[in-house]
């Protein structure tokens, strides 16, 4: 055992010499691999923190909640209108769902330092809902707040800053809503949906008051209706509950559609899982042509050091001492490229993710590191296996007679 150790490093040692006393051949050689493994991990990296950072951008949504809304192209729009006591009536139809709220969302104008700002009301129910933003301060609107139609808002983190200033407590001071005042009794913290999902609603002021004041508003219909299953393997299963139940109440005619974050969430890694392999397989042609790169100049070593090799042979080495002498300097060719790829396919991933993806999604999730590294061994090693074993097999096969009189 300690023969073979002492053996392979003695290999190793050698291939080493051979790398460092032939420096410019061998960046050369490897330029190819280094090209290509940069370029994968780059992708692999781009592709796995923006995935990850849009997927935040949902996080603050209930994976077990479904929205369930008129479809825009149907015989009958107006049969397929949801009203607001609809969602009482789909509540008694569907008994697995947890609760059903109706949906609201609207501009209204309010003057905040005599000046007229666009804010946009939500509604809620009690309890944490569908949205799971943290609140900075204050609390969620309890059942007392539902069944009294309590005038109480929840106010976004830019809300606060733009209706009441960033001086103080939120808590118990007044925002006036259509012609009402508001009593404020939670602020939530800063939202991390804005950016690439939010490009839209980032310059809305967004309050959220119980949805039981939606009548008081003026409204019967409402834009569609939240359900909340047990879990998030029953949301499917209950929203096409609910959209019977529409169905009963409105006739057959009416079409709904249901969205919800799960779906949301697996139809984004499905995009953002092919983009990346396709464009991960693009660069990894580069790796074959790297490959190709190494083993030509393995060959050429074995071409370069026949008379070596017949020396070897003749003082005893075997053919799996040959084997393994030029199979370990293809291996390092390729560990070293690789590992220079890497550090350069990590630093371009990070500018890439920190320029320009972040003007996307400013709440960036960065790439697992250790995913990253073992891809980048696994490249690396694969290469020098692949294209390194030929030359080492035909450097074994060569007659010492004949290498010994090779010039």
């Amino acid at each position: 055992m300690s023969e073979s150790i002492t053996k392979l490093t003695e290999f190793v040692s050698q291939a080493l010499e051979v790398l460092w006393r032939n420096g410019m051949r061998s960046l050369l050689t490897m330029l190819g691999l280094i090209i290509g493994v940069g370029s994968v991990i780059a992708i692999l990296a781009v592709g796995d923190s923006t995935t990850k950072s849009v997927l935040n951008i949902l996080s603050p949504y209930s994976l077990a909640s479904a929205f369930i809304f008129p479809k825009q192209q149907q015989p009958d729009p107006l049969l397929a209108q949801i009203r607001y006591d609809d969602a009482d009536r789909v509540k008694r139809a569907v008994p697995d769902a947890k609760t059903v709220l109706p949906i609201m969302s609207l501009p209204m104008e309010t003057r905040v330092n005599h000046q007229d700002k666009t804010v946009r009301v939500v509604t809620a129910g009690a309890g944490q809902g569908t949205d799971t933003t943290p609140l900075a301060e204050g609390r969620l609107f309890n059942d007392q707040d539902l069944s009294a139609h309590r005038r109480v808002a929840i106010l976004s983190a830019q809300a606060r800053h733009e209706l009441l200033g960033d001086d103080g407590s939120a808590l118990g001071r007044f925002v006036r809503l259509n012609g009402s005042d508001f009593e404020v009794v939670g602020v939530q913290a800063p939202p991390i949906n804005q950016g690439l999902l939010g490009a839209g609603t980032t310059g809305l002021i967004t309050v959220t008051i119980p949805y039981t004041l939606i009548p008081q508003l003026g409204y019967t219909y409402v834009f569609g209706l939240t359900v909340v299953a047990p879990d998030g393997s029953s949301v499917t299963r209950v929203a096409n509950e609910a959209i019977a139940a529409l169905k009963k109440i409105h006739g057959a005619r009416a079409q709904y559609e249901e969205r919800d974050i799960k779906q949301l969430n697996e139809g984004i890694e499905r995009v953002f899982g092919i983009l990346t392999g396709v464009i991960g397989v693009v660069a990894g042609i580069s790796l074959v042509v790297g490959g190709v790169g190494i083993m030509n100049i393995m060959l050429v070593s074995v071409t370069e050091r026949t008379r070596e090799i017949g020396i070897r042979k003749a003082i005893g080495a075997s053919r799996q001492d040959i084997v393994l002498q030029f199979f370990i300097e293809a291996l390092l060719l390729c560990l070293v490229g690789g590992l220079i790829g890497l550090i350069i396919g990590v630093l371009l991933a990070e500018f890439v993710i920190h320029v320009w993806i972040k003007q996307l999604t400013p709440n960036i999730v960065s790439f697992g590191w250790g995913q990253i590294i073992a891809v980048s061994l696994l490249f690396s090693a694969g290469v020098g296996i692949l294209f390194g074993t030929y030359p080492a097999i035909r450097a074994s096969y060569l007659n010492p007679i004949d290498a010994l009189r090779y010039e």
